[in-house]
């Protein structure tokens, strides 16, 4: 009989996105799947995951046992996730840790994203992003009533408690990235273009001077991928850096996939902020799926992650730092090297490692054992 183990994502997921919010929830499930667990996934609006959490508690109380609940956090605080983003359901995710606290199952929280911690970035209006914030604040506190450990995209703790004030220091404290695929290379020398992928707004992803380096260099292809969106919100703000060799494109799943497989480069070159040293982005190991070198700020974590890794190629911020480097590519051998030794080291980083870890985390913090 396979182990069993719970998975719990306080919101619905869209299906069709480039967006981590919604891809790193169906890859971990899938990886725990791959360890072999039958996964109980809790999953949508409030009301389907009441019905869910009272389903999971009759089969606890019929004896079932799962090895540990691994849950993944909103963007959003999880009281506000319906699409009206009223609380009107600000009990069922708590109920639930309770639930599993009650039966010694270990609970373990990835923490997707402190934005909101940071007031320099306000997605909402100042009234709203109060309101937001204050029930950020309370859902940290519920999360110290019941988390066995939290997981974080970043190693540094003591960073991450600067901005998490409320955040219980006694609770396991682990790092988690995203994981990569053991794809084969697609990368032919006639597709010789640079990718960028995900978001544009630009407090968060200002690809001003991206598009100005490459506006400067009319033999360099860019092709970026934006949610559709995303796209009609900002492109009055890039309108002006556009030229006939920068395309962009809103592909999803595997349109989207197709895309970075063929690229040469892909770029997570954005400018130095403090919300910049917090973030390792999920698409870091997503280029590493398909043994993409990505070009990064040196003085970000991100950068300092990808030159420690070896997995892409590092330089100072700024118009005319890009255009240089745009200048003097590196060469087809240390190129190709580079792709080579990506491939030999994401299979230590797959989807399956990172489930593997949760699991023996998570386990390694039952009372029972």
């Amino acid at each position: 009989m396979k182990p069993k183990c719970i998975m719990h994502i306080p919101w619905k997921l869209l299906g069709e996105s480039v967006s981590a919010t919604e891809i790193r929830p169906a890859k971990m499930r899938q990886a725990f799947e791959d360890i072999g667990y039958e996964v109980y996934y809790i999953m949508g609006d409030a009301a389907t995951r009441k019905a869910k959490i009272s389903n999971l508690r009759r089969l606890l109380d019929r004896g079932e046992s799962f090895d540990f609940l691994y849950s993944e956090s909103s963007t959003l605080p999880m009281m506000l996730t319906q699409n009206h983003h009223l609380p009107t359901h600000p009990f069922v995710d708590s109920a639930l840790f309770s639930l599993a606290k009650r039966h010694n199952i270990p609970i373990g929280l990835f923490y997707r994203d402190i934005h909101w911690a940071f007031p320099e970035i306000n997605r909402f209006g100042k009234l709203k992003h109060w309101i937001s914030y204050v029930f950020h604040q309370w859902e940290v506190l519920i999360y110290n009533r019941s988390i066995f450990a939290f997981f974080f995209p970043l190693e540094d703790r003591d960073k991450v408690y600067s901005r998490l004030k409320l955040l219980d220091k006694s609770i396991p404290f682990y790092a988690l990235y995203s994981g990569s695929e053991m794809l084969p290379s697609k990368y032919n020398k006639n597709e010789d273009y640079f990718v960028y992928i995900g978001g544009i707004r630009p407090d968060l992803y200002d690809m001003t001077v991206v598009l100005k380096a490459f506006g400067r260099l009319s033999n360099l292809k860019l092709k970026i991928c934006v949610p559709q969106q995303s796209w009609v919100e900002w492109h009055h703000y890039y309108k002006p850096f556009l030229r006939p060799n920068i395309e962009v494109v809103h592909l999803v799943n595997e349109a989207a996939q197709e895309l970075l497989s063929k690229a040469k480069y892909a770029l997570n070159y954005f400018p130095n902020s403090a919300y910049r040293n917090f973030v390792i982005p999920y698409k870091i190991f997503e280029f590493m799926s398909h043994n993409l070198p990505v070009l990064c700020n040196r003085n970000d974590v991100a950068g300092a992650l990808v030159q420690q890794l070896g997995s892409g190629f590092t330089l100072n911020y700024g118009e005319d730092q890009l255009y240089a480097w745009l200048m003097n590519l590196p060469g087809d051998d240390e190129y190709m090297q580079m792709r080579t030794h990506i491939a030999e080291i994401k299979s230590a980083h797959t989807w399956q490692s990172r489930a593997k870890q949760v699991r023996d985390t998570l386990k390694a913090l039952r009372t029972d054992n």
